[in-house]
């Protein structure tokens, strides 16, 4: 019984350490922020990180052929980001496959100078015609250094945590059999060859 409280204490403690998954996630798996049908083209555009934050963006973008649903790969894409009302402190960046990891999308990856509202605008251009749209997002203050590098400087603690679980089995094992009056099982396998 012990050691199955033992076994789920570590699993939870294990599994609280870990970070998740969305803490990593680029555009290619980040929020939808805007789908449309524009023209012959459907767009999508996701963002990542959720929540969005003063710091680094990316802006991915699907387009695809309204009638079939393939990937447009020809269209030429570019993202756009501007604080709202400043449009003259515009970034502005092609989006390309080299940035995406999924390469069905393109990204484009911005560093936002500050908290507050976005503008954001993606522009498509191809054989099936050229389209803008665009939508608005908040930034939060920008992530305290410490939130990006936690999983860094945690990895070593569950090591060791592992470690010390691990011996105390080990301790724990032996002495259940020492008091049995048994032989722990290595020495009696290593007697019976002799």
């Amino acid at each position: 019984m012990k050691k199955v409280l033992l076994g789920m204490l570590c699993s939870l403690l294990v599994s609280s350490l870990i970070p998740h998954p969305s803490s990593f996630a680029r555009a290619d798996g980040g929020t939808v922020r805007l789908s449309r049908r524009h023209g012959e083209y459907q767009v999508t555009v996701f963002t990542a990180p959720t929540p969005v934050r003063a710091g680094p963006l990316d802006v991915s973008v699907l387009v695809q052929d309204v009638h079939t649903g393939r990937p447009v790969p020809e269209a030429r894409i570019t993202a756009q980001v501007a604080p709202r009302g400043r449009p003259g402190e515009a970034l502005v960046q092609p989006a390309t496959r080299d940035v995406a990891t999924n390469k069905l999308l393109r990204a484009a990856v911005f560093d936002l100078s500050e908290p507050g509202w976005w503008q954001v605008e993606v522009a498509v251009d191809g054989d099936l015609g050229a389209d803008r749209i665009g939508f608005e997002l908040e930034a939060a203050e920008a992530a305290p250094r410490w939130q990006a590098l936690w999983p860094w400087l945690a990895w070593p603690a569950v090591a060791i945590l592992l470690f010390g679980v691990h011996q105390g089995l080990v301790r724990h094992r032996s002495l259940a059999t020492a008091r049995r009056g048994g032989r722990p099982p290595g020495l009696a396998t290593l007697e019976m060859r002799q």
